[in-house]
């Protein structure tokens, strides 16, 4: 693979993994239209290793409280509560996302699907977004919005719709404000990008035997590199702004890929 194609997937994934916009729709769509660029499913692997790690090193802090206080059994503790509340978010996605892998459901992945699923969850983020009544934190997440949001977070196994979109439209219908929304996002992509990694991985080492490579190295830390500052950014500016650059750009790209799609 040459390197400007590992460089190009590498900053896909990075910029999209954790923004709103979705990330498997992007790297369906690029190789789809530019024939040149395409990766193998190890290099994939690669990409979400890399950006599994920069959450991580953007939430180490959180990340050690949390562990520190579920080793510790706290369990009246902020940390323990939020371990808790990130399995219960996690079970549904990772349940039907299982199924979905086992009986190689694939139609979903279809160009149609993927517009549709763009433009119409933009659209719902843009409702979401635009009625923002913060009435919840957080630190007061219970197990019954961490189901809600489990159940929502289902819908990104469909291409376009985004984890992190549906999970931050989620929050805010809930209650909650951007930037904890955004943040509880973040958190929940570690055990889900761990999920689908690991199960990704066992197949193809089961398929294919040891794949690492020189390739993934570079996949690795590209999409690091870039998901780490995009992560910051975005937290940022969600902390200050509005989400309406992310709505605009999910329905000019739902309606071009739609047209893409029909014509």
């Amino acid at each position: 693979m040459a390197l400007e194609i590992i460089i190009i997937l590498s900053m896909v994934q990075g910029i999209t993994e954790f923004l709103p916009i979705s990330s498997s729709a992007h790297l369906i769509i690029i190789p789809e239209i530019f024939g040149s660029i395409s990766s193998k499913r190890s290099f994939d692997v690669s990409l979400h290793f890399g950006s599994l790690l920069a959450v991580i090193f953007y939430l180490k802090k959180d990340i050690s409280k949390i562990a520190f206080d579920t080793i510790l059994l706290k369990k009246n503790n902020e940390g323990f509560i939020t371990f808790i509340n990130l399995i219960i978010s996690t079970i549904p996605i990772v349940f039907i996302g299982f199924l979905i892998y086992l009986y190689e459901f694939d139609i979903i992945r279809n160009f149609e699907i993927i517009g549709w699923s763009t433009l119409g969850f933009g659209i719902l983020l843009g409702i979401a977004d635009t009625n923002l009544k913060i009435k919840k934190f957080i630190k007061s997440l219970n197990l019954t919005d961490a189901l809600i949001i489990g159940l929502f977070q289902i819908l990104a196994l469909i291409p376009g719709t985004s984890r992190s979109g549906i999970v931050i439209t989620a929050g805010l219908f809930m209650g909650f404000s951007r930037y904890d929304a955004s943040k509880y996002s973040l958190l929940l992509s570690i055990p889900v990008i761990l999920a689908a990694m690991t199960l990704e991985s066992f197949s193809l080492f089961y398929k294919e035997g040891f794949f690492f490579n020189e390739e993934m190295i570079i996949g690795i830390i590209s999409s690091f590199c870039v998901a780490y500052i995009t992560i910051r950014l975005f937290m940022k500016w969600i902390n200050t702004a509005s989400l309406k650059i992310f709505v605009f750009y999910r329905i000019v790209l739902g309606v071009v890929i739609l047209i893409y799609a029909y014509y």
